[in-house]
């Protein structure tokens, strides 16, 4: 009988990393996968807490997970729509002080900037075994009051077999960056977008560049962050913990990351952070100040320049993240459908997640998606 278990951890040696070299390089991943992930780890506190979980075959290492433990869980996360109402943020707020709920969840634009899932394995064949692990375990895990998992769509028998509960989520966007030889193909498909982005009411410059960022950047985008995080749709059960630490990690800090800036009269109006990692390209997090961004189509220029550079430095794919605007949607080339993944032992934690859900900024995000593909197959009908 095989023995299989789990184990938690907090660092990767040389030797675990190789364990994984094969499997990163069928899907065309390079080992700096681990690099974003170690960050948080290490600027892991009592409250927001990341690990690798570890799945073992006897003593041989066969596939592994990566996770955020949030003690204590505040109610109010991802749901909006209560924390805007004072009555609801009042009554959540003071609930969350005394439940002190722990939750286990992987948010996989952080951990992986969206290049990979949250779930490695010594060998593709291994999956099922190590999935059924991770899922096990965490079931077990006593402290674990509530378990949080995005995973696309092709993964749900995992998830059905462990007994986890199937919600509706967002999709993955990303780019086919290998559909296209130069970007000039690619604004043939979007005539408007072409138009948009050649429109230039004031100084407006494109810049991509690796870090580290100077201090008037870094204040720049924090502005930019800020503003996004204020009328963001969506907010992450860590959101708190992101902000605060966001600028103490290497992100802004070093070369390894690659930042798309929209430059108008010479002050940052938007952008986004990527990891480059093997062929992909990932998005890690962006942001737009709407006091200079407005009516300038800053996004749309982001998009442009991303796909853009992909083009021209041999990268297959973009990510960028889950669909969480109609601009988004719209000039993406494909999407990945996924599933948010529930599991609590608890009978009140289950139907009180299941009839919250449709108030959760997960589901909004869905009807988002929804209404936007009926206004493009209604489009492309007329």
């Amino acid at each position: 009988m095989n023995h299989i278990y789990c184990k938690r951890g907090t660092t990767l040696t040389v030797q675990e990393k190789e364990v994984f070299r094969h499997y990163l390089a069928q899907k065309q991943i390079s080992s700096d996968i681990w690099d974003l992930f170690q960050q948080w780890i290490v600027l892991s506190n009592s409250k927001v807490n990341f690990f690798y979980l570890k799945v073992y075959q006897h003593d041989r290492l066969i596939g592994l997970g990566l996770f955020t433990k949030i003690y204590s869980f505040d109610l109010r996360a991802s749901y909006s729509i209560l924390r805007k109402n004072f009555i609801f943020n009042t009554i959540l707020s003071i609930l969350s002080l005394f439940s002190r709920k722990c939750l286990y969840v992987c948010l996989r634009n952080l951990i992986t900037a969206n290049i990979s899932r949250p779930f490695f394995f010594r060998e593709l064949e291994m999956e099922g075994v190590v999935m059924n692990a991770i899922l096990s375990y965490l079931k077990r895990e006593k402290e674990a009051d509530m378990v949080s998992i995005i995973d696309t769509k092709d993964n749900v028998t995992h998830y059905e077999i462990a007994g986890f509960h199937k919600y509706p989520c967002p999709s993955e966007s990303w780019f086919d960056v290998k559909k296209y030889s130069d970007i000039s193909e690619y604004l043939k498909k979007h005539k408007s977008l072409k138009k948009n982005v050649s429109r230039k009411k004031n100084l407006i410059t494109p810049e991509i560049f690796t870090g580290p960022l100077s201090e008037m950047d870094k204040d720049q985008i924090k502005a930019c962050l800020d503003c996004s995080i204020e009328n963001s749709r969506v907010s992450n059960p860590a959101q708190k913990f992101f902000e605060d630490n966001m600028f103490n990690a290497d992100v802004f800090n070093s070369d390894n990351y690659v930042h798309i800036v929209i430059r108008i009269d010479e002050r940052i109006a938007g952008f986004h952070t990527f990891k480059i990692s093997g062929s992909s390209m990932g998005g890690v997090l962006g942001g737009f100040n709407r006091k200079y961004s407005g009516n300038n189509y800053v996004y749309e220029r982001i998009i442009v320049a991303s796909l853009d550079y992909a083009i021209r430095n041999g990268i297959n794919r973009v990510h960028y993240s889950l669909i969480d605007n109609f601009t988004k949607l719209r000039l993406v080339d494909a999407i990945e459908p996924c599933h948010l993944f529930f599991y609590s032992r608890n009978a009140i934690n289950r139907i009180a997640f299941k009839y919250a859900f449709k108030y959760s900024d997960v589901y909004k995000l869905c009807q988002l998606e929804r209404q936007g593909l009926l206004k493009y197959k209604k489009s492309k009908n007329t």
